[in-house]
């Protein structure tokens, strides 16, 4: 679900615009790689744009010769959904008019307020049908893809939210503020066309790890066994199963319902080599 937006240049003289024209303050920008993970400071066909002292879901932004657009995911924060109206509002100044696009209908600027009211309101709407869809079973858990990273949003996280658009913004804000290394997944094939996935964690580097590994896409594929690896002096020390260092480590800072944080120094990464390691 998303809100998208094309503002049209209705000036004279209708330069090329370039992001840097149109980047204001507090914003920050990068572009998704194959995870979701944020890779900052990049410029792509599409680029996200978020507020760097009010992390939440950000928006994406493209631009073409003579328009702007951006596309707004909903569920979202009302901060975010209040920055976003702003920001069309000074793209708008920039290209000198007032109207733009809002999913396929022309409004004028002065609806700004109208739209932000019902963007909270839908965004209200989807944290409770998400809500209803973890009680009754539907999911265990469901991914909110926020600005800097993935968020597993589950029962223990919804219960801080209550369905409040603030809420979930001061929660997504608290977590992609944390200073840690997103792992994520890579997948290989054996010489007997089995597949496995390994996760690499550096020594001393706070890390965030799923529980249980797992696709957030290609989730077709079928994956034989996971590893993780171990990083340690700037080289790669040798890798343990996956299921033997979740047994191993402790788990005790929750990142989300699907992830925890993790450091963990030379010492433990030895002892587990000698427990577990294998070769693959």
């Amino acid at each position: 679900m998303a809100v998208d937006v094309t503002i049209k240049n209705k000036g004279l003289f209708k330069k090329e615009l370039k992001l840097e024209d149109i980047l204001i303050d507090n914003q920050s920008y990068g572009i998704m790689d194959e995870n979701f993970r944020l890779e900052e400071g990049k410029k792509g066909d599409y680029t996200v744009i978020f507020n760097k002292n009010n992390i939440c879901r950000g928006y994406e932004l493209s631009i073409k010769k003579g328009e702007v657009n951006l596309s707004m995911p909903l569920p979202t924060s009302d901060d975010d959904i209040t920055f976003f109206y702003e920001y069309i509002k000074v793209i708008c100044q920039k290209m000198n008019t007032k109207v733009f696009t809002r999913d396929e209908e022309e409004v004028s600027i002065d609806r700004i307020q109208e739209f932000i009211d019902l963007d909270i309101n839908t965004s209200e709407q989807a944290l409770k049908q998400i809500e209803e869809n973890i009680n009754n079973g539907t999911y265990e858990n469901m991914y909110i893809f926020g600005a800097l990273n993935p968020i597993s949003l589950g029962k223990k996280e919804l219960d801080k939210i209550k369905c409040n658009p603030k809420k979930l913004g001061k929660l997504l804000n608290e977590l992609q503020n944390i200073d840690a290394y997103y792992a994520i997944p890579k997948i290989y094939q054996k010489p007997t066309n089995e597949l496995f996935g390994t996760y690499i964690l550096t020594e001393n580097v706070l890390s965030i790890l799923p529980y249980k590994p797992t696709l957030l896409t290609t989730k077709d594929l079928k994956i034989e066994e996971w590893y993780i690896g171990f990083v340690t002096e700037e080289k790669l020390s040798g890798f343990v199963p996956y299921k033997d260092f979740i047994d191993f480590v402790k788990k005790e800072k929750e990142y989300d319902s699907e992830h925890f944080l993790i450091s963990t120094n030379k010492e433990e990464i030895e002892e587990l080599l000698r427990n577990y390691k294998i070769e693959i």
